[in-house]
């Protein structure tokens, strides 16, 4: 009992003495932010896993067995896969027909589409109503359901055609039922792999976390210090001291705790969609890993109290371990930061020769370097600012502008530490991205050549049944000309092109009917230039007078190839509905080059994610740094504290937070936004083909600008309140 008495004694010893102390309230709430963080940072984690979990069980339940598979089993279903778009996102369309009375309906179907029906995801019915997708492939008559979806937001249609021989039997499979493991159509084939997620969340959450902790854990060294010598003064053990400062720590760990895991328990009881990314969690995955998030938060809020312990021992020699450490840069260090620009930006190519590893290599020690110098570089400039400001305000007697000059000139260690992880965040996310962005050239053409044909031309893969063909341009309308391109490879590898259309439709690209001339890729007209680029290797194409629906003669690829009479845009919706209804299952539907085109929104998806994660990840580690100078400025305002009550003046604080921390944080969020748009120039080049992110630029600055901004006014309220209650003391 007495053992027991004890240790609830000094745990209550340490849950008031956090309190009760200079800065206790704003260690509180550091300790709040660190916990909920971390809790919210390793729940991200467990989350992800529950999402690609779930994923990978719906898309296995829906997969279909193929018959040749088990060839025992009776074949009950016609299946063919295909693929379209909106807006350049690329989705599943699945075409079925039964072949057998009661045969199974893949999960998320009531009941069979009547033929010339389709049944769509509800995503995909409400973002594809402007484009027609009700009716594209046929009239809509119902919703497939969650559980026959991978993700709730996924884009997925299911097509029963008028016709069971509009499916071609020679691409199509039967299938005994559903089941099969894997991957084999929907959104699941265009995600990045759990082990990148995991690895983003790791670098851009987790670890900004886990920095916010110990910054918190770290506050208000000077009076646990005091704390701590008088209990080794008395005798009390290590495991006395460790229950005290866990005491001190209980409570605002588990209050951190629980805000961190409420946006988990949110998730597990309502669909809840992502901000930046517009994706959707599945409650039901959320659901599944409850125990899993619990045993994180636990885990969580365990770390939190521990570290208050391990990160606070005594050292007989020199007080405890909580003191700053006393080595400063050396003065010559910020005058590094420009070489290292010149050598990040101009030095990877000529060093690497053609090697891509070490081109990265070298590239990645500059950044590293740019980046480790770059908050004394800030330092440096702040001092000397505050050196002006200093001088500023004694003429002008702004008393303000003098004390916060003054104290900007003889503190640039503070500065730096206050930018020092801002800097560092602002480069990983920026790397993150520049590296996730990163595009083949072919790519970058086929996005180039979309941006200049602006949908004026289109291809389609042409089928052999020319009654489909003649179907498929009744629906279209007379201003758009119809043209059959086909290709043909000898014995060399060479590739000859050519192409049949009418005589109206040679006049329509100002070619003769008697003898058209041909075209290639310097051809005046955009159009035809694009087309050779893409299709005849930068050869000729030649043209003749024929019929387009007519039987092919080569066993090549055969296009359909749509243009505007006047050069206008073509109307995409209509000819796609037409295509997917009257042509072919796979038609294949692009301009030039748009098969390279077709993950544009997977890529931009990964833009979108590094924001997120990044923009919580600075967001951490802001927070980290700016309660940290809040600190500083806490004990620095305490020391103006008789100006204030002498003067009467409490704007001094406003003008004296301006200076020494809204100045420093707008400084590093330019500087440091600015030095990433220089580093990114080795890997923008067409060659790497990297790029920047607009979106992601902008959610940083907004982010970094909301940041300053909050510590500044923090940094002022709790300065003018320390004011307020400053007394004479005798120390």
């Amino acid at each position: 009992m007495k053992e027991r008495s004890l240790t609830r004694q000094l745990v209550t010893v340490g849950w008031h003495a956090g309190r009760s102390v200079r800065g206790g309230g704003l260690r509180f709430v550091a300790l709040v932010c660190g916990a909920a963080t971390l809790t919210l940072a390793v729940t991200a984690l467990i989350l992800s896993a529950a999402a690609y979990d779930g994923r990978e069980q719906r898309s296995a339940a829906r997969n279909p067995v193929v018959h040749d598979s088990n060839p025992s089993q009776p074949a009950v279903v016609l299946w063919q896969p295909s693929f379209d778009e909106i807006g350049q996102e690329q989705y599943s369309v699945v075409y079925m027909a039964p072949l057998a009375e009661g045969a199974p309906l893949p999960p998320g179907l009531r009941t069979w589409p009547r033929p010339g029906q389709s049944v769509l995801s509800p995503a995909l019915a409400e973002r594809g109503a402007a484009h027609g997708i009700l009716t594209r492939y046929g009239q809509a008559s119902g919703r497939i359901a969650q559980n026959g979806l991978a993700d709730p937001d996924e884009l997925l249609a299911y097509v029963r055609p008028a016709d069971d021989r509009f499916i071609d039997r020679e691409k199509a499979f039967t299938v005994n039922g559903y089941g099969a493991p894997g991957t084999m159509f929907g959104n699941s084939l265009n995600v990045e792999s759990l082990r990148v997620l995991a690895t983003t969340v790791l670098g851009l959450l987790v670890l900004p976390a886990l920095g916010l902790t110990v910054v918190a854990v770290r506050m208000g060294a000077e009076a646990r210090r005091r704390r701590t010598v008088l209990l080794d003064a008395l005798g009390a053990s290590w495991s006395a001291r460790t229950l005290v400062n866990a005491g001190e720590t209980l409570l605002p760990a588990f209050v951190g705790t629980v805000l961190g895991i409420v946006p988990a328990f949110w998730a597990a009881h309502i669909e809840v969609t992502l901000p930046l990314t517009d994706y959707t969690m599945s409650r039901a995955d959320v659901a599944q890993y409850t125990a899993a998030w619990l045993v994180a938060a636990l885990a969580s809020f365990v770390v939190v109290v521990l570290a208050a312990s391990v990160l606070h021992r005594v050292q007989r020699d020199s007080g405890t371990r909580l003191r700053a450490a006393g080595g400063r840069l050396p003065r010559w260090w910020p005058t590094v930061f420009p070489f290292a620009v010149f050598f990040t930006v101009q030095g990877p190519e000529p060093l690497s020769n053609g090697n891509t590893y070490l081109f990265l290599l070298i590239y990645s020690a500059g950044v590293a370097l740019t980046m480790a110098t770059l908050p004394s570089v800030i330092g440096l400039l702040i001092a000397l600012i505050g050196r002006a400001l200093g001088r500023l305000g004694r003429r002008t007697g702004m008393s303000g502008t003098l004390v916060a000059g003054r104290w900007m000139a003889g503190n640039p260690s503070i500065t730096v530490r206050l930018v020092a992880g801002l800097v560092i965040a602002i480069g990983l996310v920026g790397q993150v991205q520049l590296h996730s962005s990163r595009l083949s050239s072919e790519y970058a053409a086929a996005r180039a050549s979309a941006d200049r044909l602006n949908d004026t031309v289109y291809t389609l893969s042409q089928p052999n049944l020319s009654e489909r063909t003649r179907a498929f341009l009744a629906e279209l309308p007379s201003s758009v000309q119809a043209y059959s391109m086909t290709g043909d490879t000898d014995d060399q590898n060479r590739t000859t092109v050519s192409i049949q259309a009418s005589c109206a439709a040679l006049k329509a690209i100002k070619r003769s009917c008697g003898n058209p001339e041909p075209f290639g890729v310097t051809d005046p007209d955009a159009r035809l230039s694009e087309l050779a680029n893409w299709f005849s290797g930068g050869t000729d194409i030649s043209l003749r007078v024929g019929p387009v629906a007519a039987p092919s003669a080569t066993s090549g690829g055969r296009y359909l190839v749509l243009l505007d009479t006047h050069g206008k845009q073509l109307p995409v919706d209509r000819i796609r509905q037409a295509a997917f209804t009257r042509l072919s299952p796979t038609p294949n539907a692009e301009t030039p080059g748009g098969g390279w085109l077709s993950g544009v929104v997977t890529r931009a998806s990964r833009g979108a994610w590094v924001a997120l994660f990044g923009v919580a990840g600075i967001t951490a580690t802001a927070l980290a740094l700016s309660l940290n100078s809040l600190a500083e400025f806490q004990r620095f305002s305490r020391s103006i504290a008789p100006l204030g009550v002498l003067t009467g003046r409490r704007r001094i604080f406003l003008a004296t937070a301006a200076w020494t921390l809204l100045l420093p944080l707008l400084l590093a969020a330019g500087l440091g936004l600015l030095a990433n748009e220089w580093l990114a120039t080795p890997l923008t080049n067409p060659v790497v083909g990297a790029s920047l992110s607009t979106f992601v630029l902008v959610s940083l600055t907004i982010t970094l600008v909301v940041v300053a901004f909050a510590v500044w006014l923090v940094g002022s309220v709790s300065a003018i309140r320390t004011t307020d209650r400053w007394k004479p003391e005798t120390d």
